[in-house]
């Protein structure tokens, strides 16, 4: 691994103001052409996830507190969120070649290796790898990892990760590589199975989410916004869906893996019927579609050691 740049803790407004004022350069510019990956991941230091921080989290979500009896550790979309202003940092670098305005989340992998209460100091790596092609522009994968505070990354072995994830993400209409037609076939026909719950969605979602992470993307928090950008209304954080998706679900003792894959956008306010069926080796399957349209919303699975 190449020396990390050592930065602050970024600050998610000052990064979609800096992707805005990119975006009208790349506007005025000859246009988009193939440039090296960063190879420098960043590093940053995380006081922790506050208790407030998951106190807003579990109300939001209905879930059982985090009092050291119920629930002590914290659950990986909180890991998430820690690390997602990082995540944001490397996607509005300058020398990115994909515009982080129109950036479509496609899906995550996550491992949750260990147990992360709140109010842990850690650190965070952030690299980008794997640009390819897509039919629709270009999509790359973002990796995070976080680590205890106090201790030399470049010499720790894999033993000391807390967390890992891979976001791959879709620079939509930007074209790196020569458009090529799709090869994936006629889309995989989608019959909803029988629900195991209804998802009620409220307008106010995306605004609550944004309280808690920070992503204030103006996509995900008003009509208004979300119809300039292109879709129907707000629509709703991705990582939400996966927050209730895995609510009440993940292990304590942390250990586990999890991974989703985004379809549709969820448009609020609005219904999402669920269902979460058993698999074999302690695995599940998550599936969540509109009820009207029978459309997919996003898969998922679980794997509990």
């Amino acid at each position: 691994m190449n020396d990390p740049i050592p930065i602050p803790l970024p600050k998610l407004g000052r990064l979609y103001r800096k992707a805005a004022l990119n975006a009208v350069r790349s506007r005025l510019s000859s246009g988009g052409s193939l440039k090296a990956l960063p190879d420098r991941p960043l590093l940053t230091e995380h006081p922790g996830i506050t208790e407030e921080q998951a106190e807003q989290y579990r109300l939001l979500l209905e879930g059982e507190p985090f009092d050291g009896t119920h629930r002590q550790a914290l659950p990986s979309v909180l890991l998430h969120i820690a690390g997602f202003p990082v995540q944001m940092a490397l996607l509005s670098r300058s020398d990115f070649p994909l515009p982080l305005v129109g950036m479509v989340h496609l899906s995550n992998q996550v491992t949750h290796h260990h147990p992360v209460p709140a109010r842990t100091p850690v650190q965070i790596l952030a690299r980008v790898e794997n640009f390819a092609p897509h039919r629709r522009g270009t999509q790359v994968d973002l990796v995070l990892e976080m680590y205890p505070a106090g201790i030399d990354i470049q010499q720790t072995g894999s033993a000391d990760l807390l967390y890992t994830s891979t976001s791959c993400y879709l620079g939509l209409g930007t074209y790196l590589y020569a458009k090529t037609e799709s090869t994936s076939g006629p889309r995989e026909e989608f019959t909803p199975p029988q629900k195991t719950g209804l998802w009620t969605l409220g307008a106010d979602v995306g605004r609550r989410y944004a309280s808690i992470s920070g992503d204030f993307n103006p996509l995900h928090l008003s009509g208004l916004a979300g119809k300039a950008l292109g879709q129907k209304g707000a629509i709703v954080h991705g990582m939400y869906l996966a927050a209730r998706m895995l609510e009440g679900r993940e292990p304590e003792g942390a250990g586990h893996r999890w991974s989703i894959s985004f379809e549709a956008p969820v448009t609020l306010p609005g219904k999402v019927a669920f269902c979460a069926a058993p698999g074999v080796n302690k695995t599940q399957h998550f599936v969540g579609w509109n009820p009207r349209t029978g459309r997919r919303h996003f898969t998922g699975e679980l794997n509990i050691p």
